[in-house]
């Protein structure tokens, strides 16, 4: 039993079904953007400028999550999520409106915002959970690493050279 564990290593299908996952909300987000998008690109253009740097942000950083799992990758994800999370609180709770854009101030009940919410809770949680779990693998590796080893046996004496 304690060689199963001694030999214990990190799940790697829950590795690539986190990194999947992680890029599918990352382009369900990058859409949402994309629907919302024609409505931002009005005189007041900043809000549109943002739209596209969380389009193409979210694009790039799940691309990079699909081709390996990096932490910097994570990190990223969880920026993105953050900045377009705090950019719309930002533009509703702010009583002069943020980045010009003072149409939205007060309306918290947008679908689209609101699934936008709930992706970027996703995508917080999974980076949290991901970041779990390398936390928990490096604890075993240290804890394995400290465990004494087994003395290696002398070699027979018949097998020594003369």
């Amino acid at each position: 039993m304690f060689d199963r564990i001694a030999q214990w290593q990190p799940d790697q299908g829950a590795a690539v079904a986190a990194r999947a996952v992680g890029a599918l909300a990352l382009a369900a987000l990058a859409v949402i953007h994309v629907v919302d998008l024609p409505g931002t690109l009005g005189p007041d253009r900043l809000v549109g400028i943002g739209y596209l740097g969380i389009i193409a942000a979210a694009v790039l950083i799940g691309g990079v999550l699909l081709a390996r799992s990096h932490w910097l990758a994570w990190a990223a994800a969880a920026a993105l999520a953050v900045s377009a999370m705090g950019g719309y609180i930002l533009t509703r709770a702010l009583p002069g409106g943020f980045l010009g854009d003072h149409g939205d101030v007060g309306n918290w009940h947008c679908p689209l915002g609101i699934a936008a919410l709930s992706l970027e809770s996703v995508i917080i949680l999974l980076v949290l959970l991901v970041a779990a779990g390398a936390w928990q693998a490096r604890v075993h590796a240290a804890s394995m690493a400290a465990l004494p080893r087994p003395t290696a046996r002398p070699a027979p004496e018949y097998s020594q050279p003369r």
